[in-house]
């Protein structure tokens, strides 16, 4: 009997060493959940809510700065104006993929930075002496590019730009107008977070609805159409039979020889997307939970799957190479050498498939906006 008990106490003993030592790839259901909810807290509280006070302190200054030129319409204030809106517009960069909460609700995307403008509407807003830019077919009128046009547009230098509002006050009233909007709709967005926060970073549930799903999408969507297809794709003609170096983004400012800024814009704008993928604030700052830690975590626990994450940070350093090759003028670049624009768009390209088939996918987060370009 003594011999039996002790055969089956190293029996029991065996099973239970077996069923400890079990792989988790053998179970996949013994793997922990990813903690969602901690990428949103370190996307709301270390990116996006700062991002957002940034661009705030330089729309103010915009602010200020159009209003300042408008009562003395000079060289000085006039310089001073375009070094703000060259300052937001590089801070817009930063906060335009976080399409999400206050911000979809006012369309605070479309009436930031849609373009190209429309210069005849904008003539008639001016003569109409209109305030009210809520109309959607406004939209093309005001933001970044409407300041663009106002700024950059009204005359081909700046002593002939600065006569224009010295001899029609009207123009100096519209350029405030679209100041004060952007400004306005600014403040919506950032108080709205001061309670939107909380219900952000809770709302982690896998429906089309939830915050997490809606952030991965507004990511996606951001890079593919904001970032790839309006600032390479539309006008180096991807899309259509010939180049548009017209609908480039900050278009007056280069036409006009004011500045060169549409590679800058770019250069920041994936910038943002890099740091936002990997979960930093800044190029500087540690890594927090992530879209490629929440990868690498997919990774380390099925090594079948592909090392996403680290694809695409290393396609997003390839893409940036091209764009640093590129002129500072895409209106010169598209015009000159417009290969090294399609180049540009192939590297972009190979990202969005990366992020909008395999992350997506690994996420188990279905695609919530429709595409008609074929990717």
């Amino acid at each position: 009997m003594k011999n039996l008990n002790k055969f089956l106490s190293i029996a029991i003993l065996s099973v239970i060493l077996i069923s400890c030592s079990s792989s988790s790839d053998d179970d996949p259901s013994a793997i922990p959940e990813f903690d969602r909810s901690a990428v949103l807290v370190n996307y709301a509280d270390n990116i996006i809510i700062p991002r957002l006070n940034n661009f705030k302190s330089a729309v103010e200054y915009l602010k200020e700065s159009a209003d300042a030129f408008v009562n003395s319409p000079d060289l000085t204030s006039y310089t001073e104006l375009h070094n703000s809106w060259l300052e937001a517009y590089i801070n817009w960069q930063y906060v335009e993929m976080f399409n999400i909460g206050k911000a979809e609700e006012i369309m605070f995307f479309s009436k930031s930075n849609t373009y190209p403008v429309n210069e005849g509407r904008i003539q008639e807003n001016i003569n109409n002496q209109k305030t009210d830019l809520s109309n959607p077919n406004d939209w093309s009128c005001q933001g970044f590019p409407g300041l663009d046009y106002m700024i950059h547009g009204l005359a081909s230098s700046e002593e002939e730009i600065i006569n224009q509002y010295i001899q029609y006050p009207a123009n100096g009233e519209y350029l405030k107008v679209v100041a004060h909007e952007l400004n306005k709709n600014t403040d919506l967005v950032i108080n709205d977070w001061s309670t939107y926060r909380n219900t952000f970073v809770a709302s982690v549930e896998n429906t089309a609805t939830s915050a997490f799903n809606m952030l991965t999408n507004d990511f996606v969507y951001y890079f593919e159409k904001g970032l790839r297809t309006n600032k390479i794709g539309i006008p180096s003609g991807v899309f259509s039979n010939n180049p548009l170096s017209n609908k480039v983004e900050a278009y007056y400012s280069s036409k006009n020889g004011i500045e060169d800024v549409s590679r800058d814009l770019i250069e920041n704008a994936l910038n943002a997307v890099n740091l936002v993928f990997q979960g930093k604030s800044t190029n500087q700052s540690p890594v927090g939970p992530s879209f490629k830690t929440y990868l690498d975590y997919i990774k380390t626990n099925n090594v079948s799957v592909e090392d996403i994450g680290s694809i695409v940070v290393n396609k997003i350093e390839t893409a940036n190479q091209k764009i640093l090759s590129l002129d500072k003028n895409f209106i010169n670049q598209i015009d000159n050498d417009n290969t090294k624009m399609l180049g540009t768009f192939d590297a972009l390209q190979t990202i969005v498939v990366n992020l909008k088939t395999d992350m997506l996918s690994l996420f188990n987060v279905a695609v919530d906006y429709t595409d008609a370009d074929g990717d």
